[in-house]
Order: C-alpha cells, then structure tokens, then sequence
C-alpha cells in the first residue's frame, strides 16, 4: 500500500484509475459472496418497505403517483392499489397500448427492451447454466496439481471460480466443445432476437408514425432544413423550391419558417426573468417578516397595526393620492405580448414614468411593511460612466457603492426598464438589421409524405448544401441556438467534441483515483505522514466516509456528472433538437460506460500501457482479453447484486426525491413560482442514462456468460427487477418530455452486439491459450470456428443495416394509402367529417388557413373536452374557393414572427378568457396540515386539467394561430412575467399589488392561486398566473 501511495503523484497512476481493480476480486469465497448477497437483499427489503408504506400518503401521492392528478384527463391513471399484491398483479397487467397512450412510444420501447433483454438471458440461463456449471465443476482443477508438458503445476481456484472457465483441468480440454456449443448457441439467439426487435421496432414505428393521432401534428409534417444558401434564405424563394412536393406546384399548402438571430432579445428576457425571481424571493421575505410580526402582535394583544381584509387595505388608501398621481399620467395598458412598440414621443413618457414611480418607491414612508419592521434590505449601487447605476458586485464585497437604495424599488424599476427595452424589440422582430436571418428553415407540407420526400430526395446540387434535413421536429425540443450552424462548423464541433470525450475518458482516472483512496481510508491514515491528523477522529466517522461516502459519490458520478458532461458535448456537435441530443448523448454515454466499467476495470494492466501495447500490436487485443476477462467475473457478480438489489430498490423508493421535497426543500425560501414548479412538474426520464446502463448491464452478462455462466443467473434477476420498477414508473410517476419515437430503443440494440463482438474475441483468445496437459494448445478448431462466426456475425450485422437503415427514419409510400384511409375512417366513424375532407386533400386539423369553418363557441367545446368527447366540437366543412386560395397565399397569412405574435396573442386572450370563466374559486381549506395539503393538491390538479391540452380542445380558429406560432422561436412570444406573490393575513401582498401599479402596464402582481400559511410556507391552487395559456399543447405539436 505504501508503495501505491508512493507513486500516487504520478500523471500515470492516476490516469490508470480503476485499470485493474477488477482483478482482486479473483477466487472470491463463497462466504463473501452470500455476505454482499445478503446486503443488496437487506437493502433492497428496506427500500421497498419504505415504498410501501409512503405510496398512499400524501408525499407519496407526489412523489409515487403524480399521474393519478396532475396530469390531463386523458393521461391519468388510476391511484396505485394499496394491496402489495393487487399492486404486482397490475404491473404485469398493463397492456401495451396503454404504456405508448400514457408512456409515449420511447416510455413503451424501455419497457420492451427490458422485455428483450428478459427474453434473451432467461432461456439462456436456464440451458447454460444446466450444461457449464457442471462442466467447469467436476472434475476441476480446483486446490490440485496437475503434469503440464512434464511439469508439475500447482492449481489454486477457489470459491465461484470453480464454476467458471479456468476451472477446467487440463486433462479435460475436451470438455471445451460445450463451451463452444454454448457461445454459438449464445451468438445465434442474440442475433435472431436482435433481428426479431429490429423488425418489430420498425413495425410499431411506423404504425405510430402513419396513426390519425400523429399525422394530424404539426411535427408530422414539418422538416427543418439546414445550410440553406444565401439565395434560398427567404420565404418565397424556399416555397418555389419545395412546392414540387405539394399537388399542382401550389405553394398555398406549405408554410416557411425562415429562422432568425433572436439573441439580444433572448439576452432581454432572461435577464428580466432572473431579476422577477429575486424580486419575487424579496417580497417574500418580506411578507413573511411582517406576517410573524403580525401573528406575534396579535398573540400579544398589543396595539399594533393591523391589516384590514385585501379588499380595503388601509396602508394602499393612505397613499391612494400618490398612486393615483402616476395612474392619471401613466393609465393601465395591455401587456407587453400586444405591444407593438410606442412612438418615441410616448416611450419617452413612459421612461419618465418609470423613474418618477421608482423614485417614489424609493421615499415612500407609509408602505405595511414599516408599521411592522424597522428596515427592508438595501442594494448598494454605483454609479457607471455612462451615467447609469449598477448594483455592486457580491465577488466585491469591500465596495461601498455611491448610493444605497431599498431592493425591491430597484428591482421593479429594472423589471420595468427591461420590459420597455423587450417592447421596443417587437415591432422589428422580422427587419434584418436587427435581426439577421440563419441559415435554417422549417418547412410544413400539406402531407407527411410530403414532407417525407422532401427528406429523401437531393434538395441542392452542391454538396452538403440543404443538409442535413430533419423530420419529426416537435416546437417544444428545438435548441435554438443551434439553428444557425453551417456543415463546416458542425464538423468542427463534432471533432471538438470527439477530442473532449476523448480527454475525458482519460482524465476519469484521475476522480476514480481519489475515490479509491477515500475508500480505503482506514488503512492509509497510519500508514501515510501527511494522513495523520486524521488518526484522532473516530473510527465510526472514517468507516462512514471511506464506506457509503465513497461508494455515493462514484454512483453519483457515473450516474449524474458523466451523462450531464456527455449531454453538453452531443449539443455542442450541432443537434438541432433535444431528442437528437438525447441519441448522440446515448451513444456517449455507453461508450464510456463500456470502456470505464467494463473493458478498463477488468484489465490488469495500466490503461496507457494497454493501450500503446494494442497501438504496436493489434492482434493481442484477444491475448489481452482473455487472460484478464475471466478473472474480473466475481467483480462483477458483486456489480450486478448491487445494480438488482440496490438500484432497483432505489428505482421505486426514489430516497432522493424523498429527501429533496422533505428535508432539502422546506429549509430554503421558497417562492409560489418555486413552489409551483416543485409541485407541477412530473419527473421525466433522461432516456440516454437508462438506456446506456441497461445496455452495459447486457453487454456484461453476454461476455460473462460462457466465461462465467453464473453470470446468466445475476443478470435475468437484474432485468426482472428493472422490468417491474420501471414499469411502474413510466406509467404512474413519470412523463416522456422528449420522444425520440423509439430511435433509442434501435441505437441500444446496435450497442448490445458490442457484447457479442467483445464475447467472440475473448473466446478466441481463450480457445487458443487452452493447453493440454502435454502443454500443446488443444482448442485450435474451437477458436478458427469462433473467428469464422465473428466474421458471419459482422456481416449478419452489416446485412441487417444496411436493408432496416432507410426504414428507420422515412415512412414507406406504400403505407400512405392505409393510414390515409385510416385517418378518413377514424373520423368519419367519430362524425368528424371536416378532418376527413381534410384528409382528402392530403392535410390534417387545421393546417390550412383557407378552409373557413363555423365555429361552436367556446363553451360548447370545453363541456366536450370535460366529457372526454371531441365530437360535439366538429363541424362539417366549407366548401374552399379560388378567393380562399389566393388569401391563404397572401402577406395576411405570412409565417412571420410579427404575424405568428400576433395571432398568438388573439389566440392566448381567448384561452384566457375561457380559462377565466370556468376557473373555480381557490378555498383555502382549514384543517391539519396533511388534509390542508391534500386538498390544495387537489385544487392543482383541477386547474391543471382546465387547460387544453389536445388540438381538438381548440376551436378551429384557435388551432390555426397555435399552429402558425408553432415554429416561430418562443422568444418573439414571450409572455410579460407577472409577479407572483401569496395572499397573507397581514394584506401585505395587497398592499405590494396596488403600490407597484405606479409603473403601469410595464409591471404586473398577482396574488391568485397562493397563499401564506402561517407557519410561513406558501401553498398553491393553481399554475403561475403568467403561464402560458397552450403550454400543454407544446406537447402534442
């Protein structure tokens, strides 16, 4: 030890990291073994009492069932039973059908390939394990001594090596044609399970992409081109170029969407909605100060102020006067998202109002807060060259600062200052000089096929010109600042990006190290000088941190740090939306999986050195692998009891998130937006993480399962376990943000073959080490049989590519027919004769603004919505005319960002309208505080189900302006943020709401929907008041 640590300032020992550790794991005891077995099952009982005994609590229900509530009608399922049994029988119940409705088709394609993955091992298992334990057991070499080419050689394979490979005795290389039949038998049953999966991946893809529900998308029928040439970069130039794909060359059927450099406008609005959140936090604090107060005064029965009701507050009347001075000159506009700008005359008022109403805020004496507290926090400012004032920096804490000032008068001044600049932006939203066009579009046809074609064909004579193109863009998971890139940059990136991943494999070592040493912590502070000062603490303390700290910590970053660091260099390679990073991110991610946990744990030699040997000569690569891989086995037995037990435990009993809400939470001030985001948002799932860990968990049990069979039996009761805890997952907590429509489900199979390959190279290796007893290699034809197979298995693998590839992607003509007539059947048997007509002509819902409809009005809609009936809110269709024709291709209808804002903001203004109307008062239930909880729960969950959330939810006017907005960067559409602050007894958030109104239209409170408890914590009913009216219909785009 002390040598190791000697050597540990060396660049190579800690780039080597784990390189090796596998290793001392060989001959492991039986003992030992049932010891880690009975700690996995130790663990993975307590987690699933704690799962049981939360789920039908009130946390649980948050945590364990957020589907059951806070979902719309449509996606909700039914609460969790509380019968541990009745519970089990309705996760092996659940049908597929319902896992893609309420899981999404990549929630059903995890769910399948654990399935597959169940399907390959278990059989396996059952046959192998039947046919090589015995095997490699009798008759072993075990503890003896056998002649090897006329030499005594003393054996010592102890413990679950005696049921591996290395256990046969030279005497019996016979015995290795099982091995043989058994690895072949494991190559063709992957392989035609693979085909199997591939096949069946296409089918489902297909059947989901061609379904009446998907093609009425916008996303369905909508590319975004990139590298698009300067002379293309315009909405009329691109429509001649892709109305080829459209009936009769008419371009009235496809919508462009040029993108453009919304930057400093973004810049804008970030910087507003960071500063909305510290001014929403100082307000808080605030109100709490002043409600303990005035819970303390009241207790007391002493003669302190006291805040009338909201609706007559004292301290808003006695500054009435002052606050109907600014009202006179600055009257009450609408928000910024119908602002088209002022004249300069008018803006110049409004600068002025701003500061006179920030100056008044800033020597106003007579707000609530003073009849209860001395001082609110101060900022200090100083004063710029410019002439302007900037808060002091907090990196600058010996700064006095020119002047101080109370934050929350400078905070709203800023908010309001920053909301005049956005305004400003608007009305030029599509003039170049201030906002330069990119080099990217988004091109919706009339048809998916269309749109299909256009993906297919050579759009460009010039190389890497109009490419690459992407279907199946949903709004919601475009990276816009991504939009801009050239094939050039896009290499560029990817070869940065290459090199860093490259860099970070290496430099894992090097945290790998330090946790190894944390880990054996014990032992090297007696032995190691510059340890000593740890030799005092208890040993209770070092056992704890050199035990689970260490263990947490790795699982932490393997787990958060690499797939987060592995995310931010699939962005960095260009891709245009999260779903494609989530495919690049997966690829990285097992990459460096399969190297760190597999390949470099089970090497025995240094990683430098390996690789420089395997640079020199590549054909030790089998040597390598087969004189080290065998011995890693126990390492990994003990791997995958913790992955079964441990992981999968921690799957269902979600002790983070339990921490989290219930310890972490309560102790920071929490805001009723922070609030509402804890309490609104559903888990989803980081499908590259899973997929890449599942696929290395399979890669492990197909390399270990002819070496160590034993292995067979750790992984199917590793899958099984997965199946169950995420199968409840996906269908009762978490929601699919990102859909890749299955492509990771495809990319974890091609990753599997990996295993296979890695299996069929160390079998060579080992076939051609195995030596008789006359110390002659005995094996030969089992390895030249084994390399035959490699060869069939790389050309199978190739075959199966190259003839699946184009179906992955693009939707067959051959099925455009079918689904056409599918969708015409849906809805003509449903009464909804317009989408039909619609199909007719190749569109879908609303994707032609020329088709005039008589609309039912809004309530009409909404009673059929809470029904769970669309057909009430269906309407034959008009018969279109030349006039309409020609309309739909004039400058009224163009995809601009002025327009799309515009009918936006009609669109928003109804929804809000209708929201309004049916919008049940909050009640603020008195009672414990678990009931009180329960029931503001329930008012959520009921405000949220209020909102539309489906296409059809909209009247056909509304479902035009949603979709016209749909590809126009959410940024030209941002919404003016609304303070949001709790009703209090104390009427001090009433008192905020009618002094802020001074600055006018430019700065908006709100009190709706939250309220503070009086043990200080806020609790909501409903959504932030500024949120997005369709914000639920991003998903369904």
């Amino acid at each position: 030890m002390a040598n190791g640590t000697n050597n540990g300032t060396s660049f190579e020992y800690f780039i080597n990291g784990n390189a090796g550790a596998a290793q001392d794991s060989s001959g492991i005891t039986t003992k030992a073994f049932l010891l880690n077995l009975a700690t996995g099952l130790g663990l993975f009982a307590l987690q699933i009492t704690g799962f049981f005994l939360l789920k039908s609590s009130n946390i649980g229900r948050r945590i364990y069932q957020p589907k059951t509530y806070l979902v719309q009608d449509r996606l909700r399922v039914e609460a969790i039973p509380r019968n541990p049994i009745a519970w089990i029988r309705r996760i092996f119940t659940i049908k597929g059908e319902e896992l893609q409705l309420k899981c999404g088709l990549d929630g059903y394609f995890a769910i399948r390939f654990l399935r597959a993955m169940i399907v390959i091992f278990v059989p396996l298992m059952v046959v192998i394990v039947v046919i090589l334990l015995p095997t490699n057991f009798n008759g072993g070499k075990n503890s003896r001594v056998f002649e090897v080419g006329g030499h005594p050689h003393n054996y010592n394979v102890t413990g679950l090596d005696t049921l591996s490979w290395q256990n046969v005795a030279p005497t019996q290389t016979n015995r290795y044609w099982a091995h043989l039949v058994c690895a072949l038998l494991v190559i063709g049953w992957t392989l035609y399970r693979f085909q199997r999966e591939k096949l069946h991946f296409v089918k489902v893809r297909q059947q989901y992409l061609t379904s009446p529900e998907h093609r009425m998308k916008a996303s369905a029928r909508t590319i975004l081109v990139t590298n698009i040439p300067n002379e293309y970069q315009s909405e009329e130039k691109l429509k001649a170029l892709f109305d080829v794909f459209v009936d009769n060359d008419d371009r009235s059927r496809l919508h462009v969407w040029v993108n453009r450099d919304y930057g400093p406008l973004r810049a804008l609005v970030n910087k507003r909605r960071s500063l909305c959140q510290k001014l929403e936090k100082e307000e808080l604090h605030v109100l709490r100060l002043v409600n303990k107060q005035y819970v303390k005064n009241g207790r007391r029965g002493s003669g302190a102020k006291t805040s009338p009701q909201p609706s007559s507050n004292t301290a808003a009347t006695e500054v009435g006067m002052e606050l109907e001075e600014v009202k006179d000159r600055r009257p009450v506009a609408p928000t910024s998202l119908d602002s088209e700008g002022e004249p300069d005359e008018n803006r110049q008022e409004l600068d002025q109002s701003i500061k006179q109403a920030y100056k008044m805020d800033c020597q106003d004496d007579k707000q609530l807060w003073r009849n209860y507290l001395k001082n609110a926090t101060s900022i200090k400012l100083s004063k710029q060259k410019d002439g302007s004032w900037k808060p002091v920096s907090s990196m600058k804490p010996w700064s006095k600062g020119d002047k101080t000032v109370p934050k929350v008068a400078y905070l709203r001044a800023e908010i309001a200052r920053l909301t005049l600049q956005t305004e400003d932006m608007l009305p030029h939203l599509d003039k170049e000089a201030r906002f330069k066009r990119q080099n990217s579009a988004f091109i919706q046809f009339d048809r998916q096929m269309a749109a299909n074609m256009a993906c297919a064909l050579v759009c460009h004579h010039k190389p890497g010109t109009m490419a690459p193109r992407f279907l199946h863009v949903a709004p919601h998971e475009i990276l816009w600042p991504n939009m801009g890139l050239t094939s050039l940059g896009r290499f560029y990136r990817k070869c940065i990006a290459f090199v860093l991943f490259v860099g970070m494999v290496f430099i894992w070592g090097i945290p790998a190290t330090f946790l190894g040493i944390i880990s054996q912590l014990e032992s090297l502070r007696s032995s190691v000088n510059y340890l000593e000062w740890l030799r005092p603490w208890p040993s209770w303390l070092i056992s704890l941190i050199s035990g689970p700290l260490a263990a947490i910590l790795l699982a932490l970053l393997i787990q958060l740090v690499v797939p987060a660091l592995c995310r931010k260099l699939a962005v960095l390679t260009g891709t245009p939306t999260r779903s494609r990073r989530e495919v690049v991110t997966q690829s990285f991610y097992f990459v460096f999986l399969f190297i760190e946990l597999v390949l470099v744990t089970s090497i025995s030699s240094s990683l430098i050195a390996t690789i420089s040997s395997v640079i020199n000569n590549p054909t030790i690569v089998a040597t390598i692998l087969a004189n080290d891989l065998p011995k890693a086995a126990n390492y990994f037995f003990n791997y995958l009891i913790i992955q079964a037990l441990g992981f999968s435990g921690s799957v269902l009993f979600q002790y983070l998130r339990v921490l989290y809400i219930t310890l972490i939470w309560p102790w920071f001030t929490q805001t009723p937006r922070q609030e509402a985001w804890l309490q609104t948002t559903i888990p989803h799932q980081m499908w590259a993480n899973v997929f890449s860990m599942w696929t290395n968990f399979a890669a492990i049990g197909l390399i270990y399962s002819v070496v160590a069979p034993l292995m067979l039996i750790f992984i199917s009761a590793v899958f099984c376990l997965f199946w169950i805890a995420y199968r409840h997952n996906y269908y009762y907590v978490q929601r699919n943000k990102v859909d890749t429509h299955g492509l990771l489900f495809e990319n974890a199979l091609s990753q599997l073959l990996a295993g296979i390959y890695v299996l069929q190279i160390t079998l060579i290796g080992l076939f051609f080490l195995v030596r008789d007893s006359d110390n002659n290699a005995a094996c030969v034809p089992q390895a030249i049989i084994m390399i035959v197979a490699l060869c069939l298995t790389a050309a199978y693998h190739y075959l199966i590519e190259q003839s699946l590839e184009p179906l992955y992607e693009l939707i067959p003509v051959t099925l455009e027919d079918s689904a056409a007539d599918a969708e015409r059947a849906r809805f003509v048997e449903g009464g909804d004769t317009r989408l039909s007509a619609d199909s007719d002509r190749g569109g879908s819902a609303g994707a032609d603004d020329e088709v005039p409809i008589v609309e039912k009005g809004d309530d009409q809609v909404l009673k059929n919505r809470h029904r769970g009936d669309h057909a009430g809110e269906r309407d034959p269709p008009a018969q279109e005319t030349p006039v309409m024709k020609h309309r739909s291709s004039g400058k009224d209808s163009a995809t601009t960002a002025a327009h799309a804002r515009k009918t936006f903001s009609q669109l928003s203004k109804r929804i809000d309208a209708k929201l309004a109307g049916n919008r049940i008062a909050a009640s603020r239930h008195v009672g414990s505080s678990s009931s009180r909880k329960l029931n503001a729960a329930d008012q959520l969950g009921a405000a949220i189900s209020r909102y539309p959330d489906e296409l059809l939810d909209l009247t056909p006017e509304q479902r035009h302006a949603e979709l016209r907005a749909a590809y126009q960067d959410p940024v030209t559409r941002e919404p003016q943020p609304i303070i949001w602050l709790p009703e209090d007894p104390a009427g001090g958030s009433e008192d905020s709401i009618e002094r802020s109104k001074k600055y006018g239209r430019v700065l908006q409170y709100s009190n709706a929907g939250a309220y503070l408890t009086k043990e200080g914590k806020c609790e909501i009913t409903q959504p932030a008041p500024d949120v997005r009216s369709d914000w639920l219909l991003d998903w369904v785009l």
